[in-house]
């Protein structure tokens, strides 16, 4: 070969890899990387699986719409199993590892707490679609923001209701001892001294207890008319049995981290008549919610959780931000997040305050009734 030769053939390769490269960049900057955290084992496991499930589908949805304009979505998720140092170390690995630009998750505040300490430093947007902890977004944070409702409007609107439908005077809370759990009982604490009830009993529970006697027996001989429940739904049927079994005549009522159909299954007959707040039913006939629902039962057959719904919610918010922000920089898709507007999504109509909480929400007060929520009344966030 001579030397003429060989010098063309060598130009030609390196143009054509050059090109390669170049095409292979130009791809990659036309894709965001989102990663989820949620508990996919343990005893939140039904709030993860519902989680991932709405996600995969959101992004199927995005992407074959071109939702996100010329944007393609990836999606990486983590099993957290619900624990805080597991949930810090997941997302941890999904920014490291996976090259995510932001992040969905997770669902107990206090793995929300840990992870989010991540985030910030790494300088990557998190959303939370199941963390309520009022905490969560009072931190100064500028890089956390949540779907779900918080726990301020949710134990507001509990005492409120609890009063003024059916005049109880005399409440007991019976709060899960982590951050969510106590986070809960502040407020309900709060709330209960801005509507002139008497808080006759404050016990708390570990998660994972089976047995909550001696906390139901202090709370039914203080005369407690109504308990309010604030932790995950396995504990939450377990309390409603034990109740029941002990003749408690107290009306049971709970916040969103346990509206899951397994508090239903679970807790049987002595769960029937609990009060949940929560932003979404599946029988709601407004249009978002019956498309989503209806492909939600195609795809999965069953009935999505309200962290679904949440979480569904969630990856639009993200599509519509990556849209216009034009660049998976995690600072500018931040700013496209916090200025999110004009949605019209399953849970609402998104708007992020200055401290990352929605405050487009619909919080409704439902009731189990069968083998499912009914609702009772509706609250729009800010009222």
């Amino acid at each position: 070969m001579s030397k003429s030769s060989w010098w063309e053939r060598f130009t030609v390769l390196v143009l054509l890899l050059f090109i390669a490269t170049g095409v292979g960049a130009a791809d990659a900057a036309q894709v965001l990387r989102i990663g989820v955290v949620g508990p996919e084992s343990g005893g939140g496991a039904q709030l993860g699986l519902g989680q991932r499930r709405a996600i995969q589908m959101a992004v199927e949805e995005i992407n074959e719409g071109k939702l996100a304009g010329e944007w393609t979505l990836e999606v990486f998720f983590e099993d957290d199993e619900g624990n805080p140092t597991k949930s810090a170390s997941a997302t941890n690995k999904l920014i490291q590892q996976s090259g995510v630009k932001v992040i969905i998750g997770a669902i107990h505040s206090s793995c929300t707490l840990a992870d989010m300490v991540v985030t910030s430093r790494a300088g990557i947007p998190q959303i939370t679609a199941g963390s309520t902890g009022a905490s969560i977004t009072q931190q100064g944070n500028k890089f956390i923001f949540r779907t779900a409702a918080n726990d301020f409007l949710q134990a507001d609107a509990l005492i409120k209701y609890a009063r003024d439908e059916f005049g109880f005077k005399k409440v007991a809370t019976f709060t899960a001892a982590d951050d969510y759990g106590q986070s809960g009982a502040k407020l309900l604490r709060e709330a209960c001294g801005k509507y002139g009830v008497e808080l006759v009993a404050e016990p708390t529970y570990n998660n994972g207890d089976k047995d909550f006697k001696p906390q139901l027996l202090t709370i039914k001989d203080r005369g407690a008319e109504v308990i309010f429940m604030w932790g995950l739904y396995t504990e939450a049927a377990l309390i409603a049995q034990q109740a029941q079994q002990l003749g408690v005549n107290a009306q049971l009522c709970g916040a969103s981290g346990m509206a899951a159909l397994k508090l239903i299954e679970l807790g049987g007959e002595a769960a029937q008549g609990l009060i949940l707040t929560q932003t979404f039913l599946p029988d709601s006939d407004h249009p978002k919610v019956r498309a989503f629902v209806d492909n939600y039962r195609d795809k999965f057959n069953e009935s999505p959780i309200p962290h679904a719904a949440q979480a569904y919610d969630t990856v639009f918010i993200i599509a519509d931000a990556i849209r216009r922000a034009g660049s998976n920089d995690p600072r500018k898709l931040r700013d496209a997040i916090s200025a999110t507007e004009g949605l019209e999504l399953v849970t609402g109509d998104p708007n992020f305050n200055d401290n990352g909480d929605d405050i487009g929400k619909r919080l409704l007060i439902t009731q189990i009734k069968g083998d499912k929520f009914e609702m009772v009344k509706f609250i729009k966030a800010g009222e």
